[in-house]
């Protein structure tokens, strides 16, 4: 036999775990938002140390391209000797010899020749002709000291641009050595003798380098999206969590305040009876046990309603359609909150065909949970309008009362399992939190929609629409 004292022990034990729960999701919100965050850091920082890598191999290669192109440059302006183009190329090559006797036929008895050269001809290998030929035109075109040709050169780059697969508009500015700077794509004119040296400009240097990087930048940009909205979704999961332990919680809770009183009263007739009644006196004894029968009825007929919810949630109990009359229904219904005279319910009906083809235990219970609700949570003076009419090919039903309202907070939640409107540990208004739900459900069984406008002080209006009546 449950007691207040037990009561209070589960108040204070249901506290307690929804403190430490809520504390412990909180810690571990915190964990994964400080996981994610560190992951948000990284995918940007490695982005960001990619585009600067990206810079500098562009900027080096630029740099060897054109390098390249200034030591390829005296062999495309420069005219090599006829003996390096050759099918035997050879380098002739003059060596001094000392004195030597002529030939006495040509310049007569004992002449010599003194400080005399002779001239060789080198041949020169396949593997060193580049080599030699490049050198012989660096020496040509250092002695001719013409100004660098840069549409030549910027021909040359452009070719040599291609084979590091680079592919952008540039311009070549010739500089003095003493100009360039330490960020600038530049290199030295070896051939010159002024200090001459050649400078890359090139335009939207970024969106190139953008461009070629685009598909890891996105994976990158779809990683951090990913992991923001992870994270984002994670966050609403959490707090929905939390709002599902609470209200899991609270019905915890308002099942044991709605246990405690029919409790109470059980306990108390069956002491009345046991300690202090005289079982000869029949009235008082049937009294009593009117009273615990009334008590036990309606903790059947919760318990019936709970078992219900999981029947219809997991398709256990059928629909029973069958044609019935809408208006004698909704008499029915009204009939039985009738016993109340401050109850004010008016029922309107626009329908022309008043047989419907529906389950009427469904129709009855869900009208009847919403007409004890507008009651339950109404002022002194209550007054419900029951409706029904023609909506396309379907019929609709609405239910409005002039209760106290719900909040724009709480609207998106009442039809929660378990959910109730907070008020603190004021029970006032008595029930599980399983109402609303259950005619969802209901209404859902029978292939209807349900809907909801509120506004606080003025009253609710909820408008069933079912589809057409066959």
């Amino acid at each position: 036999m449950l007691t207040s004292v037990n009561c209070a022990v589960l108040s204070f034990l249901y506290i307690y775990l929804r403190s430490t729960m809520k504390k412990r999701l909180t810690f571990i919100f915190i964990l994964a938002a400080i996981t994610v965050t560190g992951i948000l850091i990284f995918q940007v920082y490695w982005v960001y140390t990619s585009y600067l890598t990206a810079e500098r191999n562009f900027n080096r290669d630029m740099v060897y391209a054109l390098q390249e192109s200034l030591d390829a440059y005296p062999l495309k302006v420069s005219k090599l000797p006829a003996s390096l183009a050759g099918k035997s190329p050879n380098l002739s090559m003059f060596e001094p010899i000392s004195d030597e006797p002529l030939p006495a036929n040509s310049y007569g008895p004992n002449k010599v020749a003194h400080n005399s050269f002779r001239m060789n001809q080198v041949p020169v290998s396949a593997a060193n002709l580049v080599a030699v030929q490049e050198m012989v035109a660096r020496v040509i075109t250092e002695s001719s000291q013409k100004p660098v040709n840069m549409q030549v050169l910027a021909a040359l780059y452009k070719s040599t641009l291609t084979k590091y697969h680079i592919v952008h508009p540039f311009k070549l500015v010739l500089i003095n050595q003493t100009k360039i700077q330490p960020d600038d794509i530049a290199a030295k004119v070896k051939f010159s003798k002024n200090k001459d040296a050649v400078k890359v400009e090139i335009a939207d240097a970024d969106q190139y380098l953008l461009s070629q990087n685009i598909t890891p930048a996105l994976l990158s940009i779809i990683l951090i999206l990913l992991s923001g909205g992870s994270l984002y979704y994670m966050g609403l999961t959490i707090r929905r969590q939390v709002q599902l332990d609470g209200i899991k919680n609270d019905f915890i809770n308002n099942v044991t305040h709605e246990l405690r009183t029919p409790i109470s009263i059980l306990k108390s007739t069956h002491d009345s009876l046991l300690h202090f009644s005289d079982l000869s006196d029949v009235d008082k004894t049937r009294r009593n046990l009117n009273i615990n029968v009334d008590i036990l009825d309606k903790l059947d007929k919760n318990v019936d309603r709970i078992l219900d919810i999981t029947r219809h949630e997991q398709g256990i109990k059928r629909m029973n359609y069958e044609l019935i009359n809408i208006d004698q229904l909704m008499t029915d219904i009204i009939s039985r909150f009738a016993a109340n005279g401050d109850n004010k319910i008016e029922y309107h009906s626009n329908l022309v065909n008043k047989l419907i083809h529906t389950d009427s235990y469904i129709i009855d219970t869900v009208v009847t949970n919403l007409v004890d609700n507008a009651i339950k949570y109404s002022r002194e003076d209550v007054n419900i309008q029951i409706t029904t009419s023609l909506v396309g090919k379907g019929w609709q039903l609405q239910v409005k009362d002039n209760g106290i309202g719900i909040s724009d907070q709480n609207l998106p939640y009442i039809f929660d399992k378990f959910y109730r409107v907070q008020s603190g540990n004021i029970h006032d208004v008595k029930g599980y939190g399983l109402g609303l739900s259950y005619v969802r459900l209901l209404v859902s069984n029978l292939k209807g929609t349900i809907s909801v406008k509120s506004k606080p002080g003025i009253g609710t209006t909820f408008t069933i629409k079912f589809p057409e009546n066959e």
